[in-house]
C-alpha cells in the first residue's frame, strides 16, 4: 500500500523532532559554555585544545542520527514505489515546457494544459492512483504540496509511484524544479473525487 499524505508527514515530524532536539541541545550548550567559562579577573584561559571522548561520542551520535533519517527517508519511499493492485487508477503524466499531460491508459481520457491554461485531473478519494511519470523536454518536478510528494520528471526515463488522495477536494500541483522562462507559471489541479463523481467526470471527458 502507498501514498498517503501521512507517510510523508511522519517522517516530517521525525525530521522537525529531531531538528528541534538538536537545536535545543547545541543553544544549551553554547549558552552554559558562555556562562561558565567567560573571561572574568583572576581567571585564565584553559589551554585545553582537544576532548577525545567527548569528540567521538559526537560523531558517533551524528553517524547514527543521519543513519536513521537514511534509513527512514528510503524505506518510506520504496513502500511509495512498490507496484500496487489491479485496482488502483493508472494515470500516465507527461511533463513539457511549460505544461503537462494527464492520460488514463484504457479509458480514452486525455487532459493537457501549459501555462497559458492549466490542467486540471481528477482522481478517486480512498484508492491507490499509480502514476507513470516522465518528460518530454528537460528535467520537471512533479508536486502536490498538500500530499507532501515530488518526483522528478526526467527525459527517457519513467519513474512510477502511487498516491491515495484521503479527502475530497481539490488541490493544487506545481513543478518544482527550474526548467526555463514560464517555470512558475507551470502548475496543475487535482480534483479528488467520490467514487461516483470521479466516472461521471471520466465519461464527460470522452
Amino acid at each position: 500500500m502507498a501514498g498517503t499524505r501521512s507517510d510523508f508527514s511522519s517522517v516530517w515530524g521525525l525530521y522537525l523532532w529531531l531538528g528541534v532536539g538538536i537545536a535545543v541541545f547545541i543553544f544549551a550548550f553554547v549558552g552554559f559554555a558562555l556562562v561558565r567559562y567567560r573571561a572574568r579577573a583572576g581567571r585564565e584561559p584553559s589551554q585545553r585544545d582537544e576532548n577525545n571522548p567527548l569528540e567521538i561520542g559526537a560523531a558517533v551520535l551524528l553517524v547514527a542520527i543521519i543513519s536513521l533519517l537514511v534509513y527512514v527517508t528510503f524505506h518510506t519511499e520504496t513502500r511509495e514505489d512498490k507496484p500496487t493492485a489491479a485496482k488502483a487508477v493508472k494515470v500516465d503524466v507527461l511533463a513539457f515546457q511549460w505544461g503537462w499531460r494527464f492520460t488514463y491508459p484504457g479509458q480514452g481520457v486525455t487532459v493537457i494544459g501549459n501555462s497559458d491554461h492549466q490542467p486540471n485531473f481528477a482522481v478517486p478519494v480512498g484508492r491507490p492512483v499509480d502514476f507513470a511519470l516522465t518528460s518530454a523536454d528537460v528535467i520537471h518536478a512533479m508536486w502536490i504540496p498538500e500530499q507532501r510528494f515530488k518526483k522528478d520528471a526526467i527525459p527517457g526515463k519513467t519513474n512510477h509511484f502511487v498516491m491515495e488522495f484521503d479527502s475530497a477536494g481539490h488541490e493544487i500541483g506545481h513543478c518544482s524544479e527550474y526548467c526555463g522562462l514560464r517555470h512558475s507559471n507551470m502548475g496543475f489541479g487535482v480534483w479528488v473525487l467520490s467514487q461516483a463523481s470521479y466516472e461521471r467526470w471520466l465519461a464527460s471527458h470522452r
